[in-house]
């Protein structure tokens, strides 16, 4: 398989997208004016202890304080002490590490296990472990791998192999665990100077982290489009991956480098709820406020033998798909996939299957559940950064994130019913009252005749105009009573 990395550099925004065999498969967004947080090392203050939760929520010098649960503690293996108001107490400052974004109205998830990524492996002080990829497949790899590790890891030290390990020498091993454990040590030096909340610890910016947890064998280029960039990321390079430092390569070309890889259109395509397959197919993707929810459909692809043979193609494609556009938009969280109701018992293992390969590719840990007999398949995927759409889009002002609107229609005859009430009840000769452009145009075309018979009904003026500044279906009435506000009322018309 063809892999690539993509960076498009700039002072606003830096983006890069993993393609394999040429199709993206993941994004990755940076802003000038937001950071990611996930991997930063804080001292923070411990605010409130929540024995009803078992949590405690720390001040970590953000604008939410983040969240701290107890299964997210790194505890004494001698300890007995299993409940947060043993372990944390108001006031007391303790080091934590963001494993998860905040997200909506939710503040950074923390934990106290600490792990700092390398190269080659994950450093995480005060644990006793030794793990190793499983995306290492060979048992004797992995084996040898271990081994090394365990005898040149310092004491009280867990490290967790990663697949970038395979192949490398112990002396490579032993490089990157020591370079770990001095950035620990100046943490803890740093730690013990400076007041809470404070930032002890920055993850690596996007390129960088992006190229040290994706660069192998595998990947046969990394594009720029900065020159700045590409010296800097050659230099990056060249220091941890020497052998692969002529991969980095510079897009001197200028055209936009994401059109040029057909990029822009793929992000198009993330954003949209609709996803067509191949076949000709779909797949709808619905977000809730507790998981995702997919549906599979056939669409125009009618088959060239018998509908069970047609629903268990789309159903093999959709998985294939599904996989994909799940690490595109990076989400996070239950995933509910409503596959095509099939009718062999061996047609369902078989999409399932195909949905577990291909996600295998996943970096980030997945969890797919047999399919039920209604065809639902269950799956979590982790959740650490905000999901692709969150980052790029809000919810919308007019239906504040229902995703439906009002009619056109119920806002003007509710707006018709409001103007009849305030005529039944104002002593005013004069009710106005002003509107947005698409509103407007209905009352001209269907409302002149309802307003006309209510002027007359309750013996009023009533007088109003389209304001092109207003939503296009908002309204305002202006107020009511007198002499006065009738000048009012004129002025403004």
């Amino acid at each position: 398989m063809r892999k690539e990395i993509v960076i498009d550099m700039s002072e606003i925004e830096i983006r890069a997208a993993l393609l394999e065999d040429g199709k993206a498969v993941e994004f990755f967004f940076e802003r000038f004016n937001e950071s990611c947080l996930a991997g930063n090392v804080y001292k923070g203050t411990v605010e409130n202890v929540l024995p009803g939760i078992q949590s405690a929520f720390v001040n970590i010098g953000l604008d939410k304080n983040a969240f701290l649960f107890i299964g997210d503690v790194l505890l004494d293996e001698k300890s007995k002490v299993t409940k947060v108001e043993e372990l944390f107490r108001p006031g007391e400052e303790i080091i934590v590490q963001v494993a998860k974004e905040p997200m909506g109205t939710k503040g950074a998830r923390v934990t106290t296990k600490i792990a700092l990524p390398g190269r080659y492996v994950v450093f995480m002080p005060g644990m006793d472990t030794v793990g190793v990829s499983h995306r290492i497949a060979s048992t004797e790899e992995r084996e040898r791998l271990k081994r090394i590790v365990e005898r040149i890891r310092p004491p009280r030290s867990g490290i967790i192999v990663r697949t970038a390990a395979e192949g490398r020498s112990a002396e490579e091993m032993k490089d990157d665990i020591e370079t770990l454990h001095r950035l620990w040590s100046r943490i803890l030096r740093k730690c013990e100077i400076i007041a809470s909340p404070a930032l002890l610890y920055e993850e690596a910016s996007l390129v960088y982290a992006l190229v040290r947890d994706l660069m192998n064998e595998e990947i046969e280029s990394v594009w720029i489009n900065s020159f700045f960039g590409y010296e800097k990321l050659r230099d990056f390079v060249g220091s941890i991956i020497p052998h692969l430092v002529d991969r980095v390569k510079y897009f001197e070309s200028r055209e936009n480098i994401f059109v040029h890889f057909g990029l822009e259109r793929e992000i198009e395509q993330v954003l949209s709820r609709k996803v067509w397959l191949r076949s000709g197919g779909y797949l709808v993707f619905d977000r809730t406020e507790a998981m995702t929810v997919i549906d599979v459909n056939t669409g125009k692809f009618v088959g060239k033998k018998d509908l069970q043979e047609t629903i268990f193609k789309t159903n093999l494609e959709a998985a294939e798909e599904i996989a994909r556009q799940v690490r595109l938009r990076d989400i996070g969280g239950i995933i509910l996939i409503d596959f095509i109701d099939m009718g062999k018992k061996e047609h369902r293992k078989h999409v399932v299957k195909a949905l577990k390969e291909s996600l295998a590719r996943d970096r980030t840990r997945c969890t797919v559940i047999d399919m039920s007999e209604l065809g639902l398949v269950e799956m979590t995927r982790k959740r650490v950064r905000k999901g692709l759409d969150s980052f790029l889009r809000e919810s919308c002002p007019c239906c504040n994130g229902e995703g439906r609107v009002i009619s056109l229609e119920t806002v003007a005859v509710t707006l018709l019913r409001r103007i009849e009430e305030i005529c039944a009840h104002t002593s005013s000769p004069v009710v106005g009252f002003t509107v947005g452009k698409e509103l407007g145009e209905y009352l001209e075309k269907e409302g002149e005749r309802v307003l006309g018979n209510i002027g007359k009904l309750y013996g009023k003026k009533v007088v109003w105009k389209i304001d092109g500044t207003l939503s296009p279906r908002k309204y305002t009435i202006a107020g009511v009573g007198g002499e006065e506000i009738r000048e009012k009322i004129e002025k403004v018309m």
